[in-house]
């Protein structure tokens, strides 16, 4: 006999009833996403609707392969799962965050497990101040992350994609991480890039360096309140030593790839747990 769970789960302050089927001997009433070798085009899942399946991919699929279209439909699919989860696991992490902010400003009590947390996310964001902190978790519109995923990546077609998981083409200078050396070198100096065990790592890796780096300060603010991608992307000039001609590379993607009609997708309400984060 199919049992059925309703779950209330509070999410940006609305609260959704959510019908969850178990099935018989089945005990965790969330359903887990998938993990999904994807070694053909065809294991990718299609994007259909407003609501994504997480699931997460390991890439054994030579992108170059394919044709234009379909490697750059593929590549969407493949990508876009992960790229929710990393933001919307951020926003409650935010949203954590925020809370605990609201708490020490009018003097209420803070469990010893929330200041900890507090204390981590200071230190990994190299945040100066409380508020500076909840303003570096903030994201930002998914059209951006796929334009320049596929501008680093060559649409999934990059030896760093295939080899590291390595989307966005971010350089290593430490020795003991996990890394790949680049064909090419500045110099006589060897160039190494990040190698990531999934993909989820490299898009959680991507959002971290525009939080903590210098270059990016602008960026920062000024994602806090230009809503529209095209005018945003203004601020990333410091990404490439291009400058201009990579805003304008991004634009272009954008722009021919319709890519902003992602920019209103969420990850499925039925994979959440009672603290908001996605069940894996």
């Amino acid at each position: 006999m199919l049992k059925q769970y309703i779950v209330r789960i509070k999410y940006k302050n609305i609260y959704f009833m959510l019908l969850l089927a178990l099935i018989m001997g089945c005990s965790d009433p969330i359903l887990k996403p998938a993990f999904i070798i994807a070694e053909t085009p065809e294991d990718i899942k299609p994007v259909t609707g407003k609501w994504v399946r997480p699931v997460l991919y390991d890439n054994r699929i030579d992108f170059s392969r394919l044709s234009v279209k379909k490697k750059k439909q593929k590549f969407i699919e493949m990508l876009l799962p992960s790229i929710l989860l990393v933001k919307h696991n951020l926003a409650v992490e935010r949203a954590r965050v925020g809370n605990i902010i609201w708490k020490m400003k009018n003097d209420d009590p803070v469990s010893g497990e929330d200041k900890a947390f507090f204390d981590t996310k200071m230190e990994e964001f190299k945040a100066n101040s409380p508020e500076d902190l909840y303003n570096r978790m903030a994201t930002h519109p998914t059209s951006i992350v796929l334009a320049q995923a596929a501008i680093e990546s060559g649409w999934g077609s990059s030896r760093f994609f295939n080899e590291a998981n390595n989307i966005f083409g971010v350089w290593s200078y430490n020795p003991d991480e996990d890394r790949i050396m680049a064909s090419q070198s500045r110099g006589d100096q060897a160039i190494f890039l990040r190698k990531y065990p999934d993909l989820r790592g490299s898009i959680k890796d991507y959002f971290l360096t525009l939080s903590r780096a210098n270059a990016y300060g602008n960026y920062r603010q000024q994602r806090l309140k230009v809503k529209d991608p095209y005018q945003l992307t203004y601020f990333l000039k410091n990404y490439s030593e291009l400058r201009y001609t990579y805003v304008s590379r991004l634009n272009m993607v954008m722009r021919k790839n319709n890519l902003t009609q992602y920019d209103s997708l969420k990850l499925d309400p039925s994979y959440y747990n009672s603290e908001n984060h996605i069940i894996l």
